[in-house]
This record gives structure tokens, C-alpha cells and sequence, in this order.
């Protein structure tokens, strides 16, 4: 590495650092940046410069964390230093979120989602002028989540969910944002989100899974997200738990996803003679003591427990975090998931480990494509990045 690429990626990295102890930490002074970051005071200012000429960063009051002796200048990433937006591409709906730069959440919108390509991306691309008109900031960088497997130069390799395959998914996009576009597994974006935002903010090793319209895993491992070889890692709801089981949309039969999924639950529910529409009126059933829900959601915990027990065994995480849609069940869920856990995972393995379930709700993919924006857009020496590089 020439000494040029590595000042560079310094730069980043500091600029980075700073950023997120000012958006973690709010009207704090420069001492107090220098104390969360670890960095020296020289480079601190320069830092904080930088940002503040590029309008991310302004000063004003007096710090809150005031100390004897002369006042310190509070910092502050204001409204005006732009917004990011982040999306969710599912097959009925099209979910949208713009925050500010800190990630305030500020907008929604909400649009019908399709399985045609062309379709989606205009409707995507609309949706963003909308919220971006109604915000009415500077549009600095966009992150799209999408239920695919995604290869690390970006491109769409497959989407069973939305029947897409071999897709150059974020050129597309790129064509309708005027914004540098990022994209990811949406599962992974997710459990950026949950590092960014959320409950693993100081934890290195995690395992993130949520199940909506398919069942998808994250994993975070020495602080950074894993991806394999060519991207694929994390992909939980294609672990085969029942030989020659139920078909799935992968091609395969007896995965993960075909009985712990929002769409499974709902199947087995329709079998067992109950109509819940979604996992919101599954969980008001349970919450009434309906038997037949009880007992499917038990096996749910049961299957995704053994199976968890057995990632867990591999790369020994600090937490398991249930998201999405397994947040709505998670009170009739986590009890078997821990026995099927203490059952099959190592013990030193497991006592070692939590049990959480996301705080971030319904918005956690869209959070995740607010994310990859903010990476992205910090990742860029300016501040701006024209495209983004390979995952």
C-alpha cells in the first residue's frame, strides 16, 4: 500500500470516528471527541474543520458536558447538513425512510412494491423525490436493502422472493437517485443498523436474523460485517433442518425459512384452521392464549433455536438479535429458542451469549439502507462519493 493510500484511508477512518461520537453524543465539545474517539487533540481539529467547511458540522452554545474553567464551543451535526435515505425492496411493498445526516428518522413512505424490475426501480426512484421534496434537504447518499443474495461487486445474483436473477440491481437505481446508491442483502443492512443504532453498538460479535417474507441472517464478526468468499455468508434460512422437507424458493427443500418465515407461520396457522392476516394478529392470538398458535410457535423457536445452536457453535457470537417480523413473536419464541439452544449449543458456547430482540421495529432494513448510506457517504475523502466501491 503506497503511503498516499494509506494516509487516505486514515483520513477516512478518523473522519469516521468523529462523526459518529459527535452523532452518538451531541453538543459535546472537542476535548470531550477526543476522550470518545481516542484520537489527539491536533487531530481532532483538523477533523472538525474539515467537516464543519463541508457544512456537517457547526458550533454554537456552550458544550453540555461544561467543566471548571473555560467554557468549551458545543459541536452539533445540524439539520441542514442534508438527509439520507434508505429503502426496502419487497415484493408487495416498497419501504422508504429519510433521516438526517445523524439519523434522525424524519420521513416515511410507504409504496406498492412489484416483482417486475423496471417497475420497482421507478417506483423506488419516485418514492425518494417524494420524501426528498417534503424533507426538503440536500440529498447526500441512498441505501437500498433487498431481499437477495448479494455478490461483493453489488450485483443481484438472486432474489427468490422476487423472482430476480443475475440483476444489475444498483446501476439501475443509480440511473433514476441523484445520489450516490448503495445496496445490500437486506438482512445485512439490517444488522448494520443494529451495530449503528442499535442494541449491538459495543458489541463485536453478533448474530442477527429476522424472518419476513423469507428468513434471513447477518453476521458481525471483530466489529465488522462477515461475507464470505463471494458475499453469501450469513444466509441461515437456507440451513436444511428437515431432509427432503418443504420446497423452498431457493430451489431446495426442508430449509430454515420454510417453517420459521412470516409466510410458514401463516401457512401453519391457515392449516391448523386459524386466518391471521399477519404475525401482528398471530401474536394477538397467542397473547390471548390460543392453542394451536402456541404450539406453532413453539415448534418456530424450536427449529430456529437448533438451528442458531449450531452457527453459534461455529463462530461463538456475543448475542443472537431476533428482528423483522420475529420481533412481533418474539415473547412466544425466545423461551424455546433457549431451550433448543442449551441443548445443542456448547456450553462454554452459550453461557457465554444473550438473547436480544431489536428495538428498531418495523424500520430496521430501511435503518439498514440508512446505514450503507451513512458508510458510504463517510467512506468518501469529501465527504461525496460519485459511486460506490464493491461491498
Amino acid at each position: 500500500m503506497s503511503p498516499r493510500v494509506n494516509s487516505t484511508a486514515i483520513r477516512r477512518f478518523n473522519v469516521a470516528r468523529v462523526f459518529h461520537a459527535l452523532r452518538e453524543h451531541p453538543g459535546c465539545s472537542q476535548r470531550d471527541l477526543a476522550r470518545y474517539t481516542g484520537l489527539d487533540k491536533a487531530t481532532i481539529s483538523a477533523v472538525v474543520a474539515q467537516l464543519a467547511e463541508q457544512g456537517i458540522v457547526e458550533r454554537g452554545g456552550v458544550a453540555a458536558n461544561r467543566r471548571v474553567g473555560r467554557p468549551e464551543t458545543a459541536l452539533a451535526i445540524p439539520p441542514s447538513a442534508g438527509m439520507l435515505v434508505g429503502a426496502r425492496l419487497e415484493p408487495g411493498t416498497i419501504r422508504i425512510v429519510a433521516a438526517t445526516l445523524g439519523g434522525r428518522v424524519i420521513e416515511h413512505l410507504h409504496v406498492a412494491g412489484t416483482k417486475d424490475v423496471a417497475a420497482a426501480v421507478g417506483r423506488l426512484g419516485e418514492g425518494i423525490a417524494t420524501v426528498c421534496r417534503s424533507a426538503g434537504l440536500r440529498l447526500r447518499a441512498v441505501g437500498v436493502g433487498v431481499p437477495a443474495l448479494m455478490d461483493r461487486t453489488g450485483r443481484l445474483v438472486l432474489a427468490p422472493n422476487l423472482g430476480w436473477r443475475d440483476t444489475p440491481i444498483r446501476p439501475l437505481i443509480q440511473e433514476v437517485v441523484a445520489a450516490p446508491v448503495w445496496i445490500d442483502n437486506d438482512t445485512k443492512a439490517a444488522a448494520i443498523a443494529e451495530r449503528l443504532f442499535g442494541v449491538c453498538r459495543t458489541v463485536d460479535d453478533f448474530v442477527y436474523v429476522t424472518g419476513d417474507s423469507g428468513l434471513g441472517g447477518g453476521l458481525f464478526l471483530g466489529g465488522k460485517p462477515y461475507r464470505g468468499a463471494s458475499g453469501f455468508a450469513g444466509e441461515i434460512g437456507h440451513l436444511m433442518v428437515v431432509p427432503d422437507g418443504r420446497p423452498c424458493g431457493c430451489g431446495k427443500r426442508g430449509c430454515l425459512e420454510t417453517y420459521v418465515s412470516e409466510a410458514a407461520i401463516l401457512s401453519d396457522a391457515l392449516r391448523a384452521g386459524r386466518s391471521p392476516a399477519d404475525l401482528w394478529e398471530v401474536a394477538e392470538a397467542a397473547r390471548a392464549g390460543d392453542p394451536a398458535l402456541l404450539a406453532i410457535l413453539e415448534r418456530v423457536g424450536e427449529r430456529l433455536g437448533t438451528a442458531l445452536a449450531h452457527v453459534c457453535n461455529l463462530i461463538n457470537p456475543e448475542m443472537v438479535v431476533l428482528g423483522g417480523n420475529l420481533a412481533l413473536v418474539a415473547d412466544f419464541i425466545v423461551p424455546a429458542v433457549e431451550r433448543a439452544l442449551t441443548e445443542h449449543a456448547l456450553d462454554p458456547v452459550r453461557r457465554g451469549m444473550r438473547i436480544q430482540v431489536s428495538p428498531l421495529g418495523a424500520d430496521v432494513v430501511q435503518m439498514g439502507g440508512v446505514a450503507l448510506a451513512m458508510e458510504g457517504f463517510l467512506a468518501a475523502p469529501d465527504g461525496i462519493s460519485p459511486a460506490p466501491p464493491a461491498p
